[in-house]
């Protein structure tokens, strides 16, 4: 046999063809749903919840669709070549990571909760499969498809579970690159005009005959202000993960990156949503954990803090200069931007960034070999939030010795804390121990199912409605809790354990910068959606992105050095 045809490469197989056609499949729907999703609209502010959803169902059914056939041909392929054998199929299930396993258990849960949901109609709704549940087409199965304009039905969750078994399983290699630019470039353009429109700068025209109330209501290309929180605090943590495990020698990518930080920093601080601060807070606190990892690392850390540090001062800066612009901020982000303890701040920052850095390289220093500091600070930085929670309690009984903090409402919990969310909270809790729902405690009243129960009980529904002004509360602003309530117990530990056992499996690979991002990415999703929900962009994005982390975990070589 000669040389040529050894070197010859072998063709490939009937299964191998459908497999690569199938990852081009999946991740060019990654790629457009991270590209449209953010950026897209309609008719600007006037149907942009009902258009996203719309337009994510109709992309996302049509892959999934797709998606169907071509799994279906590829286990043809196998079978034919007698590649699918009981040996494969018991590797395949001994394969499943811990993440996989409580995806499985919350698909299940969701669709138990639907059979038992007795909100359920008869009619199997096919023939509805890509109607988007606008306020002017009344819901017909509440549990498959969701409460008009939230639509977080048993159809939604089935479709985050999907996405995040496709992605782990089928991203292509070759894409990465291109994945990571579409994604921080959409983010940077929605950062960008969020920023604008705080300052009344319209480039798209989506403020054009809006009143001046809706304008500090919406925000950018997203439309509400909580879906803009909920999108921030998943995507920044990508931009700032790759700055921290940056290489140092590329100037271009790293001048990108810090634009990327630039901007998230100036978004954080005008974007106004206090929830917004706490998962901020989270964020900052695991990427400190991480920073640890090598001193390349821990002198990015800090580089990161002080250009996103310093872009929020700026934009206080363009505030005092241009105050019949800037739209007036809540006291958080006002002490943020404006305050000599925050300039004090980033000084110090500065100082220390300069001394840490000069000390590490005269003395070969190596942050890696004490860790223990890092757990100290971390574990102070955890213990806050029960003791802010003891003193706001305390603080709200009028049991603590002084009375200087009854005036701050953060810490005086009432049913008009967080923009009522007190109340929300109270009455969903009492709802529980309502007989209704203790008759359905396992499987919940349904998927999106919350006001079939909260207006059903009486005198109950009467006090919401008057305490609303008449309006529907849907969900009690509270993602997990919502969970529990609409899902019942054994949603609520499926779901939560999606998230919780991501973090446990992720932890293995953090110095990995797509592993460091979903670990961030997954605090920030939880600590935000404490006072959130969910909804159409944000929740499929986490999906997507412990997705693409589980990806990486089960692909070694999927960032190459160069990445």
């Amino acid at each position: 046999m000669s040389k040529k045809s050894k070197n010859k490469s072998k063709p490939m197989s009937a299964s191998e063809v459908t497999l690569y056609i199938f990852r081009i499949l999946v991740t060019t729907y990654v790629c457009v749903f991270f590209l449209a999703m953010p950026l897209f609209y309609h008719d600007k502010y006037y149907d942009i919840g009902d258009f996203k959803y719309t337009m994510f169902m109709y992309i996302t059914i049509s892959f999934l669709s797709a998606a169907f056939i071509m799994l279906a041909v590829y286990i043809f392929t196998l079978i034919r070549s007698k590649q699918i054998t009981r040996a494969s199929i018991i590797a395949t299930v001994k394969s499943l990571s811990l993440i996989d396993w409580f995806a499985i258990a919350f698909a299940i849960a969701s669709i138990l909760s639907y059979i038992f949901s007795p909100s359920r109609t008869n009619v199997f709704p096919t023939f509805y499969l890509f109607r988007g549940g606008s306020s002017d087409s009344p819901v017909v199965n509440l549990p498959w498809e969701g409460y008009s304009g939230w639509n977080m039905g048993l159809r939604s969750q089935l479709v985050f579970v999907a996405i995040y078994f496709l992605v782990s399983r089928l991203f292509m290699r070759s894409w990465r690159k291109d994945f990571l630019y579409i994604t921080l470039t959409s983010a940077f353009l929605v950062f960008f005009f969020g920023v604008l429109h705080r300052f009344h700068i319209d480039p798209l025209g989506l403020y054009e005959n809006l009143q001046e109330y809706h304008m500090y209501k919406f925000l950018s290309t997203l439309g509400q202000s909580s879906w803009y929180s909920s999108f921030m605090v998943v995507l920044l943590p990508i931009g700032m993960s790759f700055f921290m495990f940056r290489q140092r020698k590329k100037s271009v990518p790293n001048f990108l990156l810090a634009a990327f930080v630039a901007i998230g920093g100036a978004t954080f601080v005008t974007q106004n949503s206090d929830s917004a601060y706490m998962a901020f807070a989270a964020i900052l606190t695991v990427f400190f954990a991480l920073s640890f990892t090598s001193n390349d690392t821990f002198l990015s850390f800090f580089e990161m803090m002080i250009i996103m540090l310093g872009s929020m001062k700026v934009i206080g800066i363009f505030q005092i200069l241009f105050p019949e612009k800037a739209t007036e901020l809540d006291s958080l982000s006002f002490f943020v931007s404006k305050s000599v303890v925050t300039w004090i701040l980033l000084a110090a920052l500065v100082a220390f960034y300069v001394f840490i850095r000069r000390f590490i390289e005269k003395n070969k220093y190596d942050i890696s070999e004490h860790k223990l500091i890092r757990n100290i600070l971390v574990g102070i930085i955890i213990a806050c939030l029960p003791l802010a929670l003891i003193i706001g309690y305390l603080n709200t009984r009028g049991m603590l010795p002084t009375t200087a903090l009854q005036g701050v409402e953060y810490l005086t919990f009432n049913d008009r804390w967080g923009n009522n969310r007190g109340y929300t909270w109270r009455n969903t809790i009492e709802l529980m121990r309502e007989p209704l729902w203790k008759s359905m405690w396992f499987t919940g009243p349904g998927p999106d199912c919350y006001a079939t129960v909260a207006y059903a009980v009486e005198p109950r529904a009467s006090e919401m409605q008057q305490f609303w002004g008449g309006e529907i509360v849907v969900c009690c602003h509270n993602e997990w809790l919502n969970m529990l309530f609409n899902e019942g117990v054994l949603g609520f530990v499926t779901y939560m354990g999606f998230f919780v056992s991501a973090v446990i499996v992720f932890m293995k690979k953090c110095d990995n910068p797509v592993a460091a991002a979903g670990i961030a990415a997954v605090f920030g999703y939880f600590f935000h959606n404490l006072f959130c929900y969910q909804q159409i962009l944000c929740t499929p994005m986490i999906f997507c992105v412990i997705a693409l982390c589980e990806w990486v975990r089960r692909t070694p070589d999927a960032l190459s050095a160069d990445t």
